[in-house]
């Protein structure tokens, strides 16, 4: 055999033994592809908003006039839009936080309108935008804050508190060291079906789980909780960092001449969310509740969600930074957690008016936006 000949031999064994396994993966992505026609892809926000380039909003592409939700950002925000350039005349308010601020949705259509009537003839529109992200703490509300200012906001209402330490569990998630093979893995519809399949398996697990706790009614409330335990070294560097993002926010609207109302936020006290150790030594607030010594059990409830590890929802570490800067950048507070004590039978948040260990209910919500409403109208009256 000559060397042509063998040349030829090893070209025919190369294509002879991929040739089938090229077709086979092309033959899987056309299907994966066909199955999206009927089954469209979940919908995945690579890295989670923890990434610089992260938009929040685009152009519309049907009409670039307005700005929408980016498609990938509706798994944690409400789907708005809203024209890109403001018109005369309009109040633009723009409404920052986590899931308690997405979750009041619902109510900003009748704040706006309510807003309007109040503030005629001074402005003769007022929308009012969601910026309200699942599981989204001050880490990547920075990120946000740093987007909407170009949008042309008279206003920004802050609420956030509760996923301090949960944030740092959606980094964990993010990868977002690997955002770029993500971007370039997830190109191919059959590892979106594949990702899909897996992510629906772990959903299901977790609403398994979830549907369990329900039904025991009983501490520990948690869900699936960061399994890292924080010294108070870790908590207080948390804590740090928390103030740290919050001035950066109001200082970027301070800066742009845009007004700023933070808000104090409450948890529940009669069944917050905690584990273990922390749990156990919940009971004896649950005690002093049946013992009807409120005072005394709100006051010990207090103390252990402030210096429980890891913790889920708001504290009073959170609330006093809260304050501290409000004092600081000269900007109102509006004291939700003074409403919420105020409105519930025994000044325990949690009797009443919350749907879990953090989120308020209907009734609780409408508290929110009033307290809200209040500082809304003392500021632009001025």
């Amino acid at each position: 055999m000559n060397e042509m000949e063998k040349k030829i031999s090893k070209s025919k064994f190369v294509v002879f033994t991929f040739l089938p396994l090229i077709i086979l993966l092309f033959s899987l992505e056309f299907i994966a592809r066909i199955i999206e026609i009927w089954v469209p892809p979940m919908v995945m926000d690579i890295g989670l908003g923890f990434t610089e380039e992260s938009r929040l909003f685009i152009p519309d592409p049907r009409d670039s006039r307005y700005l929408i939700t980016h498609p990938n950002k509706t798994v944690a925000f409400q789907n708005q839009r809203f024209p890109r350039q403001k018109q005369a005349g309009t109040l633009r308010i723009f409404f920052l936080g986590g899931s308690s601020v997405n979750y009041v949705h619902y109510e900003l259509p009748d704040l706006a309108e309510r807003l309007k009537k109040q503030l005629t003839p001074k402005y003769k529109e007022v929308e009012i935008i969601n910026c309200g992200g699942l599981s989204y703490g001050t880490h990547r509300l920075v990120l946000i804050a740093r987007e909407i200012i170009n949008y042309e906001p008279d206003l920004i209402m802050i609420y956030s508190a509760h996923n301090e330490f949960e944030e740092i569990e959606q980094l964990h998630l993010a990868r977002v060291q690997t955002t770029t093979l993500q971007r370039m893995l997830y190109a191919s519809g059959m590892m979106r079906f594949i990702r899909d399949r897996f992510a629906k398996y772990k959903i299901s697990q977790l609403e398994a789980e979830h549907n369990r706790r329900m039904l025991t009614q009983s501490l520990p409330d948690a869900g699936k909780g960061w399994n890292h335990v924080f010294t108070p070294e870790e908590i207080a560097e948390r804590m740090e960092k928390y103030k740290q993002n919050l001035n950066e926010i109001i200082s970027l609207c301070k800066e742009k001449g845009i007004k700023v109302i933070i808000a104090t936020v409450p948890s529940n006290y009669i069944k917050p969310n905690l584990m273990g150790k922390s749990a156990e030594e919940y009971e004896q607030v649950l005690q002093l509740v049946k013992e009807e010594k409120y005072k005394e059990a709100y006051e010990l409830g207090r103390k252990i969600i402030r210096e429980t590890s890891p913790r889920h929802q708001s504290s009073d570490l959170e609330n006093n930074i809260v304050k501290e800067l409000a004092e600081q950048h000269d900007i109102p507070v509006a004291d939700v957690l003074s409403a919420v004590e105020q409105a519930e039978p025994h000044h325990i948040p949690g009797e009443t008016l919350f749907n879990d260990h953090c989120h308020l209910n209907s009734t609780g919500n409408k508290i929110m936006i009033h307290t809200f409403e209040e500082k809304v109208m003392q500021v632009l009256s001025q």
